[in-house]
């Protein structure tokens, strides 16, 4: 498309670069209202026919740009987009009518492309074909081919194999999915679960996560139109209200076609697990007779009940199925409408009252209805006509499986896979364990002792630090190995997901790790020089495949209110309107584990406000007595639940749990339960404080004359002074020979008993504190102006704290 140039005038200069002109509108012409109309027939909701208009008019009909060479157009096109899993079945509305909507929308000179998502990955977590991706991608091609010989036009059709797309850019779709993830609450991911037919209240955690990776697919495969059924409505309205979450100005249209009726009363919709709820592709000639013939089929309107044996959830969420009112919902009907008369300018032919031997030929599907519900065609006839019309469809289709070599080969391996996929696994057959191995990798040594970072926060404290210092010693011996947990972060919201800053954050988190290490143990016995650091996000990218089948599978296996931390004795657990990405963050814990394979794990366990660790726990069968934390009893359960066949035992052992519950508090205000009465970052020592503010927080240190329950300056005295460390230390504090003299302590019970009866004053007992503290901020503070890394670092979280700041006061 030319542009046209406006000469711009400065008032000073006129040599400015010329600025082009907003491109004129294009007019809307017939030939896009065509288009227009005919991709709105593929839907019975368009969300919303203003933006598909708009789509047309950006990128639709008369856009096309070739290049140099004349021979390629490079304009973009309008994507639309629809995933489906190689489950080995495809039933008449996946194979006839969507041929029939690929091919409205991509008629020619539409200029759009329809890209099928080939969910080859969720066939093998599924263990379709025996969890072979090699046979799962041949029933793909076999689905193709059914799609081709049913008269898909495939000039304007891509296909995109899942296992492939989301390996190969797996730095690009997981970072996008828990951005996805970290913009909704659970309240909103549950009303998505209709997609896989399940009432909010009976879900696994998986199918959270479904969802979420559907809406990622959207955004990951570019798409402008998400041409789905209905029952996918709600998900894909999900990908509109990320847009709005994400600040993206431009929303997928969402076009939602019908869901066909299930052929037995009460079916909502199709089930490919019922053979007799639909046609399928392969059916034959037979079964297309039997089916329609035994088919429910009424003339008045029925309130239509659940089919028998169906369960109480089979047909979950029915009410999404339809968005136009049907009370008589007759499939048979139904099937008419929107396989047979759906194409361009078909017909349907059938027997009447009036002329049963030559039969009568409809083209418009409302009189087919009217006769019907009129007495004209009798349940039979419109049964039999509707028969002759789906064999007729069919026949291309059992004639090429038949007549072409290819597609006859294809038909073959697939029905050989059928059968082998349903000869049942041996009672002791090993399971598969689908997982990362960061040893296998080379990144990490076994049988160490595994330690996860905290979450970062714009104003890292030193109780966080003294906290995971005390994780890492609890290895004792063992080879350690620290975790940055950078994506859990991500999907946390933690530092608004910023993987500069999240960065920043560890970095003036090791550096301070490592001074007090130096200040503790020296350099001859320290702990950080046996620590193997890891990046959470890199070890993931080494397997991206297996990490992410191992948390998809460990979803599976808990239901979504376990690992919401409810009925396990840590208190009612969390709330639906809090965020997915705590969620998915504690599914990731699991696979981070199995990646390790670690001999013991270090947690924080579940505490109060005043950090006393909780214990009024319901313990499951086999899991020990260290459950105090949500994290330990899902790791437990799943080791002991899916690793326990002796040939998986030997190699991944269920860890070691230890929960730090005896650590340092370096709290320095009791909990404040109004925000209003916080005073700004005085409750603990930052990390990147300076030394006059060690001096300034411990003078305003809670220091009750007497209270020994809660006495933040015996607490940081004893940590840091090395009471009770074994090492022979001893603190002094010096006093005038008034107030009885230098005292002498070595323990911290003596110091608890001498501040309780009086003898040790609040005023000595700060003074000595704030030099303790005065010394070691200088330490530290030096450590990370050493560290490169560390002290921009800590100038990025200031900034970021900065910019925070000015956000909540607009």
């Amino acid at each position: 498309r030319e542009w046209t140039q406006l000469s711009v005038t400065t008032s000073k200069t006129n040599n400015m670069a010329p600025l082009p002109a907003a491109a004129p509108p294009r007019e809307w012409t017939p030939a896009m209202q065509s288009d227009l109309a005919r991709i709105l027939s593929v839907g019975e909701e368009c969300i919303s026919e203003k933006e598909l208009r708009g789509l047309i008019l950006a990128k639709g009909r008369g856009t096309e740009r070739f290049d140099d060479d004349g021979g390629v157009d490079v304009a973009p096109r309008i994507r639309l987009y629809d995933g489906f899993e190689p489950s080995g079945r495809m039933h008449i509305a996946q194979g006839l009518l969507k041929s029939v909507n690929v091919n409205k929308c991509t008629s020619p000179g539409t200029h759009s492309t329809f890209c099928f998502w080939v969910a080859d990955w969720f066939a093998l977590m599924n263990d379709k074909m025996g969890g072979d991706l090699t046979k799962i991608g041949i029933v793909g091609e076999y689905l193709i081919e059914v799609w081709k010989a049913a008269g898909m036009d495939l000039e304007n059709v891509e296909f995109r194999w899942a296992s492939t797309e989301i390996t190969e850019k797996a730095n690009v779709y997981w970072p996008l999915m828990l951005d996805v993830a970290r913009r909704f609450n659970v309240t909103r991911i549950k009303k998505c679960c209709q997609i896989m037919g399940r009432m909010e209240g009976n879900l696994t955690s998986a199918q959270v996560l479904y969802p979420l990776m559907q809406c990622t697919d959207v955004f990951f495969l570019k798409a402008d139109i998400c041409q789905l059924g209905v029952d996918q409505r709600k998900v894909n309205m999900l990908a509109r209200e990320y847009c709005d979450a994400a600040k993206k100005k431009f929303k997928p249209v969402i076009l939602s076609h019908h869901m066909l009726y299930g052929l037995k009363k009460g079916q909502e919709k199709m089930s490919k697990s019922d053979p007799d709820s639909a046609i399928f592709m392969e059916d034959t000639v037979e079964d297309v007779e039997r089916k329609i013939n035994k088919a429910y089929c009424p003339v008045e309107s029925e309130f239509a009940l659940a089919a028998p044996g169906m369960g109480g959830d089979a047909d979950a969420g029915k009410e999404s199925m339809q968005l136009k009112e049907d009370t008589l919902k007759n499939p048979i009907l139904d099937y008419v409408q929107h396989i047979v008369m759906s194409p361009p300018n078909s017909t349907f032919t059938c027997a009447t009252a009036s002329s049963p031997s030559e039969g009568k030929t409809y083209s418009n599907y409302e009189d087919v209805k009217t006769d019907f519900l009129n007495g004209e065609i009798t349940p039979e006839q419109l049964k039999k006509g509707l028969i002759d019309s789906l064999n007729k469809l069919l026949q291309p289709v059992r004639d090429h499986f038949a007549n072409d070599a290819t597609a006859k080969r294809l038909l073959d391996q697939v029905r050989e896979f059928k059968r082998s996929d349903a000869t049942p696994a041996a009672d002791d057959a090993v399971p598969k364990v689908f997982r990362l191995d960061l040893v296998e990798k080379g990144m990490i040594p076994a049988n160490c002792h595994f330690v996860m970072a905290p979450l970062p926060s714009s104003n890292p404290t030193l109780q966080s630090a003294s906290h995971l210092l005390a994780k890492l010693s609890a290895g004792g011996d063992d080879a350690k190995v620290l975790m940055l947990m950078d994506w859990t972060a991500k999907v946390n919201s933690a530092l608004d997901s910023d993987a500069k800053v999240i960065s920043a954050y560890y970095s003036v988190l090791l550096s301070s790790l490592r001074a007090l290490d130096k200040h503790f143990n020296g350099d001859e016995n320290s702990i950080m020089k046996n620590v193997t650091i890891v990046l959470q996000s890199e070890a993931i990218l080494r397997d991206p495949s297996n990490y992410w089948i191992s948390v998809i599978n460990a979803g599976r296996h808990f239901s979504l209110d376990a690992v919401m931390g409810a009925g396990i004795g840590l208190g009612e657990g969390m709330k639906d309107s809090e965020g997915v990405g705590v969620v998915i963050g504690r599914l990731m814990m699991v696979a981070d584990v199995l990646a390790v394979n670690p001999k013991s794990v270090a947690l924080d366990a579940a505490v109060d406000d005043m950090g006393v660790a909780l214990s009024n726990l319901s313990l499951q069968d086999g899991e020990a007595a260290s459950t105090q934390s949500v994290e330990a009893h899902l790791i437990q359960e799943y080791y002991n639940a899916k690793l326990s066949h002796p040939a998986l035992a030997d190699q991944c052992p269920v860890p070691t749990i230890t929960h730090i519950t005896d650590g340092a508090r370096l709290q320095l205000q009791p909990p404040r339960e109004s925000a209003a009465l916080k005073t700004e970052f005085d409750e603990y020592f930052l990390l990147d404080d300076p030394k006059v503010n060690a001096k300034s927080k411990m003078k305003k240190a809670f220091c009750e004359p007497g209270n020994v329950d809660f006495c933040p300056p015996i607490e940081i005295l004893a940590y840091f002074g090395g009471l009770d460390s074994g090492t022979g230390k001893e603190v002094v504090i010096q006093r005038s020979p008034d107030n009885g003299g230098d005292v002498t302590y070595t323990s911290k019970s003596a110091l608890l008993n001498d501040f309780e009866s009086g003898a040790l004053h609040p005023g000595d007992l700060k003074e000595v504190v704030s030099t303790v503290m005065v010394a070691f901020f200088t330490t530290l503070s030096e450590e990370i102006k050493k560290d490169g890394d560390a002290a921009k670092g800590a100038k990025a979280l200031k900034a970021f704290e900065k910019k925070m700041s000015k956000q909540k006061k607009k």
